[in-house]
């Protein structure tokens, strides 16, 4: 039996507009990066999940939220998490790498991490589409869900955090 192929994504779509007005928004992208760094928090599913509900209405159950996570896995494990890895190592590259080009190939990698990123996204946007109405969970608890259990110390201010960025989410899909 033939593998179906994959899925044409609209890497340009409704869900990249929507994330690059959100992670835009006054102190998004801090908050975002915090919850990254603290929390585990996959930045792209979060955004994913805050775009379901703020623009398409649809709150996920939490068997969507560990659904995504676990179809998004693969690739945010061999693209997205080795690219961002090896920009950050660049950032302060041993002193016997040649500066100029360490950092413009510094930037190149910071492209494509965004482009794998982006890629991501489409593929969250195509899986939201074949999602069924369910009723699911308040969009603080889906994006609580996302947050790493195993992390000995989330933020103290968590809640707070996500709560900025349910706020932004909305405003972002308001378009104001």
């Amino acid at each position: 039996m033939q593998e179906a192929a994959p899925p044409q994504l609209d890497l340009d779509g409704e869900i990249w507009r929507f994330a690059l007005e959100f992670y835009g928004a006054s102190g998004v992208s801090e908050t975002c990066l915090r919850l990254q760094d603290e929390a585990g928090l996959d930045v792209v599913a979060a955004i994913v999940v805050l775009y379901a509900e703020a623009k398409l209405h649809l709150r996920l159950t939490a068997g969507q939220v560990q659904q995504l996570q676990s179809d998004m896995k693969s690739w945010r494990d061999e693209t997205v998490l080795p690219l961002r890895d090896l920009r950050r190592r660049l950032k302060a590259p041993p002193s016997s790498f040649p500066a100029a080009e360490t950092e413009g190939l510094r930037k190149l990698i910071k492209k494509a991490e965004l482009r794998s990123e982006q890629i991501q996204l489409a593929m969250g946007e195509h899986w939201l589409a074949t999602l069924p109405a369910l009723e699911g969970l308040a969009v603080e608890a889906a994006l609580g869900l996302l947050l790493n259990p195993s992390s000995d110390t989330l933020p103290d201010d968590a809640t707070t955090l996500i709560e900025h960025l349910v706020k932004a989410a909305t405003k972002a899909a308001s378009g104001s």
